[in-house]
């Protein structure tokens, strides 16, 4: 099993047991050996998903405390890596299309929790242009 693993499953049973300050420390951990692992093999699909998770474990972690704010950050990290990776024109189109794709991933959760906690104005519109893009590029079945 390659060490990010087993730093997310470390991070996985101390979340479980409410041992939030090691949770963080193992999801930290994590987060930091996957975006390493990625940055050298970025096309490595797998790799993209376990760190957008890792990353959303700490968002959920901190949704449980009640750290809304924090949460919110967490959440938004791969999101704006994603967009920011889509519409990099020094990217690879593979890149590129693989950041696309993940954007699905990243965005669901944001709504989800827009939907649970208050967010600024800003925030919220953002979220709801993005939603309308998302939902012009789905094909539409006559």
């Amino acid at each position: 099993m390659y060490q990010w693993q087993n730093l997310l499953n470390n991070g996985n049973e101390c979340f479980n047991e409410q041992n939030w300050l090691q949770a963080e420390y193992y999801y930290k951990q994590a987060e930091s050996h996957l975006d390493i692992l990625w940055s050298a093999n970025n096309k490595d699909v797998d790799l993209l998903m376990a760190w957008i998770c890792t990353v959303h474990n700490l968002a959920t972690l901190f949704e449980a405390q009640g750290n809304n704010e924090v949460s919110l950050q967490y959440l938004l990290i791969p999101h704006h890596r994603m967009l920011k990776l889509s519409h990099n024109d020094q990217s690879c189109e593979d890149l590129k299309l693989i950041a696309m794709k993940a954007l699905k991933f990243t965005f669901t959760p944001l709504m989800i929790f827009a939907k649970k906690h208050p967010m600024c104005a800003d925030c919220e519109n953002g979220l709801n242009e993005f939603q309308k893009r998302l939902d012009a590029q789905q094909p539409q079945l006559h």
